[in-house]
């Protein structure tokens, strides 16, 4: 046979290889949360309908990570106090292996949170991991160990919330808190430092970002607090930055040149304040006298900084009170609050300077493109209610989609901004997992454990509530028809039979 020939059969063969199913990182394929547009996934499914299986895992708030017939989760076992990464048969719902992560202290987190936040990633030869209690690693697909890269434990307020990406041969994570908010970059060949970026320290840092790093072509996008900004994946440089009155809670997404960012802000997104005024307060609390407030002296459920609407009281750390932030807001950590420093937790938290021209909030369009400052010129649109404080803006079919706390679920034209509908979904509660779509539906989790199906249409239509019976932190993965949920205590497929 020719050489042309063979060269020829050759490619033929290739290119009927099967293309393995993927869902390779936080949010799936560019971090979209959008799965195929000719998948058909149910709409109904639940315990006892259109369960392919579910697995028993520990707790963990990250989502699946998926390579062809191999699912990925890392894990917190909160009896045994221990780490670690586990791989799942896709096909079955069967642990193929489960490696620990050894650590020397655990990263302190929110009440609601875990220490396993966090969702690997995989270029289909190594899976890696971040966690803030540890570092990185990176296991074969058949779990055996890489290499390991560790860090100091996190210092981050709330605990980390960011997932690990890639960028060519870099693996990229962001430890954005005080004192030295750094971007990291390592080699995912074998977990060498390639360069280390520490962050300009920013007006809204009382706790760090939680976001994680959105990579384009030529660049990382973060969004952190009071900042969306470019990088350069060559050494981590600043590119550009809009000015926001964001906390950097949110995940940002991008669809043609344009990036969406839920600039959540605490005062003029959403929660409601309540101040009580400093004569009063201390009128109330302060028992010694000394015109000052202590943190003994302090409510512990009272004089609230923010109370989230349609949050219930029941889920830990809802609402927020003066008390619970008092080491933020002790400015010369003399054990007391006076009178500027507690004005000032109101200030910060009311979001104050949220509505200047020259500073965004809410659900935010941003094109690409510019250097330096752009603040006045790259904003496209903003749409300031009901805006998402950790769940990430979905981009589908010319439209683009968030959910808020109550389950109040908002539909935007993706080039104007303009309001298609907003209304709710009968999935009341918190929300802290991100929308996904495929094959012409949206799927939303609420923290609750209620996953709400809905058309995709000119309309609000929700096409049914399914209700896992427990909590839901982490977003789906998609895969064809199949999906994957991460609930606290089990892993669920949901899918045809």
């Amino acid at each position: 046979m020719r050489p042309t020939l063979l060269v020829a059969l050759s490619l033929c063969l290739q290119a009927a290889e099967p293309t393995p199913a993927r869902w390779q990182q936080f949010r799936g394929p560019n971090a979209s949360g959008v799965g195929s547009d000719n998948a058909k996934p149910p709409v109904a499914f639940g315990p006892a309908q259109s369960l392919l299986w579910k697995v028993a895992l520990p707790t963990g708030h990250g989502s699946p990570c998926i390579w062809g017939d191999r699912l990925f989760v890392t894990a917190f076992d909160s009896n045994e106090k221990a780490l670690s990464v586990i791989a799942i048969n896709r096909k079955n719902g069967k642990v193929l292996w489960r490696q620990p992560l050894k650590t020397t202290a655990l990263e302190p987190v929110h009440a609601i949170s875990s220490p396993a936040t966090t969702t690997p990633v995989t270029d289909g030869e190594t899976v890696y991991v971040y966690l803030g209690s540890f570092g990185f690693a990176a296991f074969t697909l058949d779990g055996k160990l890489s290499w390991e890269h560790p860090l100091p434990t996190s210092k981050m307020g709330f605990g980390s919330g960011t997932s690990p990406v890639l960028a060519g041969d870099l693996l990229l994570i962001t430890r954005d808190y005080l004192p030295k908010p750094l971007l990291i970059a390592v080699n995912r060949k074998d977990g060498k430092l390639a360069w280390q970026k520490e962050l300009a320290p920013l007006s809204f840092q009382s706790s760090g970002a939680h976001s994680t790093p959105l990579v384009l072509k030529d660049q990382l996008v973060l969004h952190r607090p009071s900042r969306v900004s470019g990088h350069s994946l060559v050494d981590g440089s600043e590119l550009w930055w809009v000015k926001t009155a964001s906390v950097g809670t949110a995940t940002v997404t991008e669809h043609d040149g344009v990036v969406y960012v839920a600039a959540f802000n605490g005062g003029a997104s959403g929660p409601t304040i309540a101040k009580v005024p400093f004569d009063q307060a201390l009128a109330q609390y302060d028992m010694d006298k000394d015109g000052k407030l202590s943190r003994a002296e302090l409510p512990p459920s009272d004089l609230y900084l923010m109370r989230r609407a349609d949050v219930p009281d029941s889920v830990p750390g809802a609402h927020m009170t003066v008390k619970s932030l008092f080491n933020y807001f002790d400015a010369d950590k003399d054990g007391s609050l006076n009178r500027a420093e507690y004005d000032m937790s109101y200030v910060l938290a009311s979001g104050t300077g949220a509505t200047s021209p020259d500073v965004g909030y809410g659900l935010m369009a941003i094109r690409l493109g510019g250097s330096g400052d752009v603040s006045s010129t790259a904003v496209v649109w903003q749409q300031r209610r009901s805006v998402p404080e950790v769940s990430a803006p979905l981009v589908y079919r010319d439209k683009v989609y968030m959910v808020t706390a109550g389950g109040i679920f908002t539909c935007v034209d993706e080039k104007t901004g303009q309001l298609v509908y907003r209304g709710r979904i009968n999935a009341p509660g918190a929300y802290y997992s991100s929308p996904v779509a495929a094959g012409g539906k949206v799927f939303v989790a609420s923290g609750e454990g209620i996953v709400t199906s809905l058309e995709v249409g000119p309309e609000l239509k929700v096409l049914a509530n399914n209700d896992l019976g427990e909590p839901v932190y982490g977003t789906p993965a998609l895969i064809g028809s199949q999906i994957y949920i991460r609930s606290v205590g089990h892993l669920w497929a949901f899918g045809p039979k």
